[in-house]
């Protein structure tokens, strides 16, 4: 397993446009999906549950602002 690790990491480091490009993707479904929840006040958690009131907002937040994140460390690695 380890092995075949090291040949996707490889694989991945050679390609940086495949892996910049998927964590933008990622990011920028992160922040629709936390922008739609804010918007709507029903946020959803990792089991599928509804999270409204007090601890819905901060989680809607906390999924933008992971989304940013993602993003960046996409672009990050499309310039660099």
């Amino acid at each position: 397993m380890a092995d075949r690790n090291d040949e996707i990491n490889q694989w991945l480091e050679e390609n940086p446009l495949v892996l910049g490009g998927g964590a933008i993707v990622l990011g920028l479904v992160l922040i629709g999906s936390g922008v739609y929840e804010l918007k709507s006040g029903v946020t959803r958690d990792k089991k599928g549950r509804v999270v409204e009131g007090q601890m819905g907002k901060p989680l809607s937040i906390f999924r933008i602002v992971i989304g940013a994140a993602v993003s960046a460390f996409g672009v990050y690695k499309l310039i660099t």
